[in-house]
């Protein structure tokens, strides 16, 4: 199915309808029992809360290399409508393929593929986990690192898990790069999430050094990629910037101020639903790195700027293409 705008309304309705099932019934659940009988209501929910917490810190497969469901990554039905409406799509995959395969010492392709920018919700995450496969099959599988959050929340736990990602901390992306496989990261993260103004393109970079290092100490090349409309799938507001920027340091959980189209999608927010813009997912030339065991933040220092000049070359070259011709790329 092609969605286009005109079934923007239609397609936000089912979207909304599928998240409430998913996602927000343990809590209608609970606001339902609750009206008719306050402490059963509270004593279950609690039960409940309970049983999942301990579930949650039994598991702990995120902290290892996940549980991906390519399965469901493929067929899922609200994946598969949001790529539509998205009109999602991978560019320059097969050239960058076979450049990373002769800059992979283990012939594997193996890379750090960082992602910019975050956007609100970075929307295409969860979608474009299908698609990788067959955009890069001889390249070795990636983990996606996502906010710890995030796997704490019934629903949105198992969306997470499926669709390839892992815990974001330091240690798991170690175990990960480790096994062999590749690392999808968007080091921008919630702080990027606050900095986002529809109509411009803006990434949190200059501090970001952490995926550098990974890579170094890997031996991992590093693939930049740059997802052209991510910025625009929201309006955003700068209202109260600075209290919001100061919990998210304080808490790790981004609260942007947004609004879209009517209906839900990732905050249960009634104007939460992404405006029909195409996602183009761009990829740029592996970077190789010299592999160093502990490298000094100086030999970290020149490879982000390496990285950076690359990203920003990126941007340069392809987007007229992809409707930013009249935009700079601002890098904070």
């Amino acid at each position: 199915t092609d969605l286009r705008s005109g079934s923007m309304l239609p397609v936000a309705l089912a979207v909304s309808l599928n998240y409430a099932c998913n996602v927000l019934w343990p809590a209608l659940v609970v606001g339902i029992a609750f009206f008719f009988s306050p402490f059963w209501a509270s004593f279950y929910a609690g039960t409940g809360l309970l049983v999942w917490a301990v579930y949650v810190a039994c598991d702990r497969c995120e902290f290892r290399e996940g549980r991906p469901d390519p399965k469901y990554s493929r067929e899922a039905w609200l994946l598969k409508t949001m790529r539509s409406y998205l009109r999602l799509q991978l560019h320059r995959c097969a050239d960058v393929e076979t450049k990373l395969l002769s800059a992979s010492a283990s012939g594997k392709g193996q890379a750090i593929f960082a992602t910019f920018p975050h956007g609100v919700n970075s929307d295409f995450r969860a979608c474009i986990d299908a698609m990788l496969p067959d955009a890069f099959p001889r390249t070795a599988p990636p983990r996606t690192l996502a906010a710890t959050v995030l796997f704490r929340l019934p629903g949105v736990r198992r969306l997470c898990l499926a669709t390839g990602c892992v815990d974001a901390g330091r240690p798991t992306a170690q175990r990960v790069l480790r096994a062999g496989l590749s690392l999808m990261v968007l080091p921008g993260g919630l702080d990027e999430q606050l900095e986002t103004i529809h109509g411009r393109e803006r990434v949190v970079l200059k501090a970001r050094y952490g995926f550098v290092k990974l890579a170094m100490e890997h031996g991992v090349p590093i693939v930049p990629v740059y997802v052209f409309g991510s910025s625009d799938l929201y309006y955003t507001s700068r209202l109260l910037h600075g209290p919001r920027k100061a919990l998210a340091k304080l808490s790790r959980v981004a609260l942007p101020i947004y609004w879209g189209g009517w209906g839900l999608c990732a905050y249960p927010w009634p104007k939460g639903f992404p405006l029909p813009v195409p996602q183009h997912v761009v990829f740029g030339d592996p970077i190789v790195v010299p592999r160093r065991d502990q490298p000094t933040h100086a030999e970290v220092a020149v490879e982000h700027a390496r990285f950076s000049q690359a990203l920003i070359q990126l941007f340069d070259e392809h987007k007229a293409r992809f409707g930013a011709a009249g935009r700079a790329l601002e890098i904070l």
